[in-house]
């Protein structure tokens, strides 16, 4: 398979696959606190790559220190979301993320030098609106608020540029690190972050995780594993073998997805509009991936 192909299996996994992950998350922050559910699913997403990072050869040296501190980049975007969530709406959450493309684009033309085109442009354009129509329109239709509140907004903005950032930066360490190692390593820091954060519900109650439900446990392991171990893995392939504008297509597939899901798990119906959004959406992606020139990225 070429390079672009690929990314572009690795970004249809991703859609596929992903979409479940709001909603169970939803399911499992009914019993448990965002920080000690951020822990349990990285922990699992750890557990799940583990042995696919111990096939790999890893030097204990100056790079991996740095690909440690630049993991904590994208640490900060868990932290940032698992707060910011509890003061905003998840609408005006998913609005706010589906702006990372564009900022991969701007940082990508600074950092990596990667060539913008009228037709990339078009195709951010084409992502941006379809997400809104998607994301926006069961909020209009059901009469819910969706500005959310002010810090909650800040805080998720903040998750938004540290993703598009990271996202970034990532193209980088491949020169040096390979998909799984540069996952594995974000996961692991992660891990650690959120252990310090989840402490105090762990220690007022240890024996939490033995008492949750079976919905729960199957929230937990199949977004750990699959929402995260899988996705951030997949996303590193797409960064590697593309580009991370192209990458970053998912942000856009992702509110779609999300539907989908919601549709068969739900019952939640399909409308024109979600269709003509989900069209948007992959013109847009297409467009992107189409006019990516692999050549002209510089790493």
């Amino acid at each position: 398979m070429s390079d672009k192909n690929i990314a572009i299996l690795a970004i249809a996994i991703i859609f596929l696959t992903n979409g479940g992950s709001p909603v169970l998350t939803k399911i499992a922050l009914r019993e448990i606190s965002p920080e000690y559910y951020t822990f349990l699913r990285f922990t699992i997403a750890s557990l799940f790559l583990l042995p696919f990072f111990l096939k790999t050869k890893i030097k204990f040296n100056k790079d991996l220190l740095i690909l440690i501190l630049i993991s904590l980049i994208l640490t900060l975007n868990i932290i940032a979301f698992a707060y910011g969530i509890r003061l905003t709406t998840t609408t005006s959450s998913a609005l706010l993320y589906v702006l990372a493309p564009a900022l991969v684009a701007i940082f990508s033309y600074f950092l990596i030098k990667e060539r913008m085109t009228n037709i990339k442009v078009l195709g951010i354009i084409f992502g941006i609106i379809g997400s809104v129509i998607v994301i926006l329109l069961p909020v209009i239709q059901k009469g819910n608020p969706f500005a959310g509140d002010l810090i909650g907004n800040i805080l998720i903005l903040i998750g938004v540029f540290s993703t598009a950032l990271y996202v970034t930066i990532s193209k980088r360490l491949h020169v040096k690190f390979s998909p799984i190692q540069v996952t594995m390593i974000f996961s692991l820091t992660t891990v650690f972050i959120m252990l310090f954060f989840s402490f105090p519900q762990i220690s007022a109650n240890p024996d939490l995780v033995f008492n949750l439900s079976g919905i729960t446990i199957f929230a937990v392991f199949y977004v750990g594993a699959i929402c995260t171990a899988i996705y951030y893995l997949l996303n590193q392939y797409a960064i590697k073998h593309a580009s991370p504008l192209v990458a970053s297509t998912n942000l856009f597939l992702n509110p779609f997805s999300t539907f989908a899901w919601s549709s068969f798990l739900l019952g939640e119906k399909l409308t024109t509009f979600h269709i003509a959004g989900g069209v948007l959406v992959l013109l847009g992606t297409y467009f992107i991936i189409k006019s990516t020139k692999l050549g002209e990225i510089n790493p």
